[in-house]
């Protein structure tokens, strides 16, 4: 007996969910899905919360996807299809369907002759196989002429040929603002192909030259807006939110439409930046849940973002209800990119990030364990950059260095994110051009080694 919450439809009905996992597989990376490991499923659901915000566990994916063998095939519900082709770049399931109809495999059936009702049902058989076949020959063609044009449109279009407009891009938190395109008179791809990602992990929007789309912002930042062509980015446009020092905003892991500012007065007496558990609750936010809190200090300085020093002294979080893996996450804002770094503990290195400008390093794709530390009793962060070489220290012992291409420039400002209760018991920016030291109003312990 199915459950209540499931639906399920005729094999006809299937054509366009296949159509929509092909085309999650291909921009998972593996696009022969019926090989996938349960990483693979693990790695896909977490791509799908952060771009759409919903919520499909591995389990759920393996159902959709085939993986899980039932007895009539598992057809999930409508927001479940929506969150799907959000992910590959479509609005909603009907604008999806609509925008790939499915083909007519046969003609209508024609009156049968009375001299033809004696037909063996061996020649019966061997029609209806070739009409599966047939059908199956056109939804292969139906996936390569979706992959070639897909292919066609990216080497087609580039920066020059359409540009991402901004109403807006500076103010204070909560923000609002219209993003627009451009299309150059040389254009010549398709304009239903323009996604907009507002770099603040709320689902991609469709984008056509003529059409205004508004968006929120809610905690305050640098987010890059960026432009995509078929799932590639040709264009981007910052939006700035600044404050006048620091700031604390709580949001629940699985609710990130809502936001809670949380008062951090005291922090200029004590030093340290901290929030306590019953503040966060006063806010609004129900900690008997998974939360996160942002502290964000946006206030332009003047320092190069390229040859700087920043030293930390953090407490992660305790555990605590739906808190296991105390993360730290730290962002550098540049103009047009950033750095950042997800501190987190070494059985969760699965989740740990690191990015430097243009180069992105994802714990689900490689190995980043030298990012797994307990840091609930305390510890030292350290981040330099010389020139564009980026060097991290973990106590005092270096534990990764690269070298970046595209410059930061200007330093817009930073943010710590804490998973639960997490404290910042020092801070100290360095400008390494100039030699000044800027401490925020948190102690320095810049001269310090711990």
């Amino acid at each position: 007996m199915p459950q209540q919450n499931e639906q399920y439809e005729s094999k006809e009905s299937f054509y366009h969910l296949d159509l929509c996992c092909r085309m999650a597989a291909e921009k998972v990376g593996k696009a022969s899905f019926e090989s996938w490991t349960n990483g693979d499923y693990l790695r896909l659901s977490g791509q799908l919360f952060r771009q759409t915000n919903v919520q499909i566990s591995p389990s759920t994916l393996k159902r959709i996807f085939g993986k899980l063998k039932t007895t009539d095939r598992y057809y999930p519900q409508k927001a479940t299809r929506d969150a799907l082709v959000q992910y590959n770049g479509y609005n909603d399931w009907d604008t999806f369907v609509a925008k790939y109809p499915k083909p007519v495999a046969t003609k209508e059936e024609e009156p049968v002759d009375e001299s033809t009702k004696n037909i063996s049902a061996k020649t019966v058989s061997k029609k209806g196989r070739n009409i599966y076949i047939i059908a199956a020959l056109i939804f292969i063609a139906v996936i390569i002429f979706w992959a070639l044009q897909k292919n066609k449109s990216v080497q087609t279009v580039t920066s020059a040929d359409v540009d991402l407009l901004c109403s807006k891009p500076e103010g204070e938190a909560p923000h609002s603002t219209t993003f627009t395109i451009k299309l150059a008179n040389s254009f010549k791809g398709d304009k239903d192909k323009f996604t907009i990602d507002f770099g603040d992990n709320h689902r991609e929007k469709e984008i056509d030259d003529g059409l205004t789309i508004s968006h929120y912002y809610e905690v305050p930042g640098r987010y890059y807006a960026r432009l995509k062509y078929n799932g590639t980015p040709v264009d981007s446009v910052s939006v700035y939110l600044k404050t006048n020092g620091w700031t604390a905003t709580a949001q629940l892991q699985f609710d990130t439409s809502k936001v809670y500012p949380v008062n951090i007065n005291r922090y200029t007496k004590t030093g340290k930046l901290e929030v306590t558990a019953n503040e966060v609750s006063s806010a609004g936010v129900d900690t008997s849940k998974a939360f996160f809190v942002h502290f964000v200090n946006t206030k332009p300085l003047p320092v190069d973002a390229d040859n700087f020093e920043l030293n930390l002294w953090v407490s992660t979080s305790l555990p605590r209800p739906g808190i296991r893996c105390s993360q730290a996450d730290i962002t550098i804002y540049g103009e047009q990119s950033s750095h950042v770094a997800r501190f987190i503990k070494p059985g969760c290195v699965t989740w740990a990030l690191l990015n430097f400008s243009e180069i992105h390093h994802e714990g689900e794709r490689e190995d980043l364990s030298f990012l797994g530390v307990d840091l609930t009793a305390g510890g030292r962060i350290k981040l330099k950059v010389v020139n564009k070489k980026a060097t991290l220290f973990i106590n005092d012992k270096i534990v990764h260095e690269t070298a970046y291409r595209i410059p930061l420039k200007k330093f817009y400002g930073m943010r710590i994110t804490f998973g639960g209760i997490g404290v910042i018991d020092g801070f100290a920016l360095k400008d390494l051009k100039t030699g000044k030291i800027y401490s925020e109003g948190l102690t320095n312990i810049g001269s310090q080694s711990q």
